[in-house]
């Protein structure tokens, strides 16, 4: 049997060509071997039903299953679920617990649920130290680097 490793290079590299049915055996087969990469990204196929019949529950359980292996990506996918079933206490803590992991997206989005109070209370100065730390980071697209910085500067003039 191949190594968790060279499943987890082939599996990508089957998805990228578009063979999911290969992609998803080859997660399978590194998912059984405790693999958190091949656990995320099975659990990914289950979220957007790629070459997969779309799962929310089985994206849940691989999403939560990677993150106890030290996936530190699934914490951000698991809030994203929570998001989506509106239980906003969850998903802030679990973009939470994506931020302390390093994840600089986790804190922009930490920062948009301080400046709305979805799933804590509202503050702009919480808000304003989430956005300076994901700014930092290297853990984040370029659009929400944009974006973090777009908030910054509409913030701080409000809170001198």
């Amino acid at each position: 049997m191949p190594s968790k490793d060279a499943l987890l290079q082939i599996a990508n590299a089957a998805a990228e060509a578009g063979d999911f049915d290969h992609a998803r055996r080859c997660y399978e087969q590194g998912a059984v071997l405790g693999d958190a990469m091949c656990l995320h990204a099975l659990g990914y196929m289950y979220d957007v039903g790629e070459g997969v019949p779309e799962d929310k529950a089985i994206a849940m359980k691989m999403y939560r299953w990677a993150w106890r292996r030290g996936n530190r990506d699934s914490a951000s996918n698991i809030a994203v679920q929570y998001r989506g079933q509106g239980k906003f206490r969850l998903m802030f803590k679990w973009f939470e617990r994506a931020a302390v992991a390093g994840d600089g997206s986790a804190q922009l989005e930490m920062a948009k649920c301080y400046l709305t109070g979805s799933g804590v209370r509202k503050n702009p100065e919480a808000a304003l130290r989430c956005l300076a730390v994901a700014v930092g980071s290297i853990h984040i697209t370029e659009y929400e680097l944009e974006e973090a910085k777009a908030l910054i500067a509409d913030l701080s003039p409000r809170l001198v």
